[in-house]
């Protein structure tokens, strides 16, 4: 079988290196096969082939059952080939049998970023380190490319925003289509509109002392630094009335999408909810 330093034969002990804990670093595919089964030996040369194709965004490891049997037995392989896809260390797909390479490539596509959205990626962590004309420059050449792309699109919105360019931002997001809604930016530019809204509307309206501390946080998310404004509210919900808390509440509710790690944003929910009560 062909060799790379993308394939993998498992020996001895090397399973949850090379899978479990790789598979954090990029997707792992894994077939559990044996040299007696023929379908496997069909399916080798198109995993390999497709592997290649990846250029290292994606791993095989291949797993001769005969010689593992308790990795077999403890994945609950029945049947061979089985193929199964870590990714973070816990299995996102799995099939068996022979499947044409177009099946395998849309179960792995689900799980690897397109190299246009790594590019995204970069533009966007630019911009919010202040490095606006880059990343403006790079989205605007990825989205002559990808005219279409929600996701390209949604973050030339954010760096608009960033950029302050709000009217061009909110014209472009409010003509997004339906589908644009299940993009993993959509819910963190539509909340940075509202924290626009918030400054461009003014805040005279309301007590100054919550006005103030509205319109500072506003400023903390645009400037990138979400945490602290969210810390800060929530810090300020036992001091204030009905009214006011509630304006604080809905402030921390939208900026939950521009809050950094998962579990941050949980522990915030947690004392959000608390304070409901």
């Amino acid at each position: 079988m062909t060799q790379s330093a993308w394939i993998h034969d498992i020996s001895g002990d090397d399973f949850k290196r090379i899978v479990i804990d790789g598979s954090g670093i990029q997707p792992v595919l894994v077939d559990f096969w044996a040299p007696w089964c023929a379908p496997c030996r069909t399916l080798g040369p198109i995993l390999e082939s497709l592997i290649g194709q990846y250029a290292g965004r994606i791993h095989l490891a291949r797993v001769n059952i005969d010689e593992h049997p308790a990795l077999a037995q403890s994945y609950g392989i029945q049947g061979i080939p089985a193929v199964k896809l870590f990714h973070e260390g816990r299995i996102v797909e799995a099939f068996v049998g022979v499947q044409s390479g177009s099946f395998i490539q849309n179960l792995i596509d689900k799980h690897i970023p397109k190299p246009e959205t790594e590019t995204v990626d970069h533009a966007l962590a630019a911009a919010w380190r202040g490095e606006i004309r880059e990343a403006r420059a790079t989205l605007n050449r990825v989205r002559e490319q990808h005219p279409d792309d929600a996701h390209i699109v949604l973050a030339s919105c954010l760096v608009d925003i960033l950029h302050g360019d709000s009217a061009q931002a909110r014209q472009t997001f409010d003509q997004l289509p339906a589908s644009a809604l299940a993009d993993s930016l959509y819910e963190r530019v539509r909340s940075l509109l509202y924290f626009v809204s918030l400054l461009e509307q003014g805040l005279g309206q309301l007590p100054p002392a919550l006005a103030a501390r509205l319109s500072m946080g506003a400023r903390q998310i645009l400037a990138g630094r979400g945490e602290a404004a969210v810390e800060d509210w929530l810090a300020a919900l036992p001091e204030t009335g009905p009214d006011e808390r509630s304006r604080l509440q809905e402030a921390i509710r939208t900026a939950f999408p521009l809050v950094g790690q998962e579990d941050r944003r949980l522990e915030y929910q947690r004392r959000l909810a608390r304070s409901l009560h």
